[in-house]
């Protein structure tokens, strides 16, 4: 009812009759997104406006993506003030959520705040680690500088000081491992966790705050690095695997670059070499003065389905042989997963290629369901020990939506 009115332009009878429900106890959080807006659209007061949005955070006051939403729509509604203080509400709940920070930067700085600058700007240099953090740390940065011109500029000395001790602190990193190799093949950094967390190509973020900047394969040699980043980690024994995947590398070795407490008094760097074979290499790396108590929330990263696909196509190169460009153009539609393929006795890894290559979706906030729709196709690659021969299973599928309908729904 509430859309068939809204669709035909009668936004009074939608602030009514959301209004009826409200009164009657039947109240949802969607329905005070719908009354603000309906209200904007007819031009009631802003300040009736902003408490209808404010009337929203009731119902998320303990839902850390529901605060994150709410704030958002409080900004929509110039409610500048109101968002910035439940941005900083959401990251006392869950400090490793990149949204209270990335946003409140923005409106901190819109509003000229300077705690909120600073709270911001350290809370994007210590939690911040999704795609594109390089972009957000440097403006980051940038905002702190300013402000630190600003104190110095008008003889607030102690302000000024505070912020270079909150910034330096905000840039330390207890625990940081480089892997470098040359040649085309490609390796894999894999670190174990004091508290059972692993942080690997398929799962670059960790509760244990570990993450996995940089997830490098040849032939090109300024992409033959990995990178493990902890900025805040559990004291104790990490465990790192090297493990090689495929293609060649020069003498069989890589190089580890261990570097502990980063930005401290007493940074501790430490490099290795480490020769490659088919079984993993193990390293073990105390750390003793780690400055995590707790695991925190995991953000979940968008994937790089570009990058994975390229990276499939190096490794179906290196077991199968050149592929044609009809076969490398129709695999960089498909979504991967790499697996430990069974029975390979050879004791490598065998990539699997999953995936769509025309994926349609529907959605209803909150919940969005994905309906894959064409032709996808699961296939494995198994090598033979002597490396002569390679089996593939293919598995086609072929889906197709007939119908769809359009339709309201109360949630309940």
């Amino acid at each position: 009812m509430i859309f068939n009115l809204h669709q035909a332009g009668k936004h009074e009878h939608v602030i009514a009759a959301i209004k009826a429900a409200l009164i009657n106890n039947q109240s949802q959080p969607w329905m005070y997104d719908v009354l603000a807006l309906s209200m904007e659209i007819v031009g009631r007061p802003k300040d009736e406006i902003q408490r209808a949005l404010l009337s929203r955070i009731d119902f998320s006051a303990a839902d850390v993506s529901n605060m994150v939403y709410s704030a958002a729509y409080l900004s929509r509604f110039s409610a500048d003030e109101q968002a910035l203080k439940l941005y900083q509400q959401a990251s006392k709940l869950a400090p490793a959520r990149p949204e209270p920070y990335v946003m409140g930067l923005r409106l901190a700085e819109k509003l000229k705040d300077p705690q909120a600058i600073l709270w911001a700007a350290t809370g994007i240099l210590t939690h911040v680690w999704v795609k594109g953090h390089q972009d957000l740390h440097e403006k980051a940065l940038n905002a702190l500088a300013d402000l630190e011109q600003s104190f110095e500029s008008s003889g607030r000395k102690a302000e000024a000081e505070q912020l270079r001790l909150a910034r330096k602190k905000a840039l330390k990193r207890d625990l940081q491992l480089e892997l470098t190799w040359n040649g085309d093949g490609d390796l894999d950094l894999i670190v174990e966790e004091p508290k059972g967390t692993v942080c690997s190509f398929e799962a670059p973020l960790t509760a244990g705050g570990g993450v996995l900047l940089n997830d490098g394969y040849g032939p090109r040699q300024e992409n033959c690095h990995e990178e493990y980043l902890c900025a805040n980690g559990f004291p104790g024994t990490y465990v790192v695997r090297v493990r090689y995947v495929s293609g060649k590398i020069v003498g069989q070795r890589a190089k580890l670059k261990v570097t502990r407490y980063r930005g401290s008094e007493q940074p501790i760097i430490q490099s290795m070499i480490v020769p490659l074979a088919k079984e993993d290499q193990l390293i073990r790396i105390d750390l003793s003065k780690g400055r995590r108590r707790k695991k925190s929330e995991v953000p979940q990263p968008q994937q790089n389905s570009q990058k994975t696909s390229q990276r499939t196509i190096h490794n179906l190169s290196h077991a199968v042989g050149p592929l044609s460009k009809q076969a490398v153009k129709s695999l960089k539609g498909f979504r991967v997963s790499r697996q430990v393929g069974a029975g390979v006795s050879t004791g490598r890894q065998v990539p699997f290629v999953t995936g769509s290559q025309n994926v349609g979706g529907v959605a209803n906030q909150p919940v969005i369901t994905v309906i894959p729709e064409g032709i996808s196709l699961s296939g494995a690659a198994v090598v033979s020990p002597d490396r002569r021969y390679v089996r593939l299973s293919l598995s086609p599928q072929f889906t197709n939506v007939t119908e769809v309908f359009t339709f309201s729904f109360f949630q309940p």
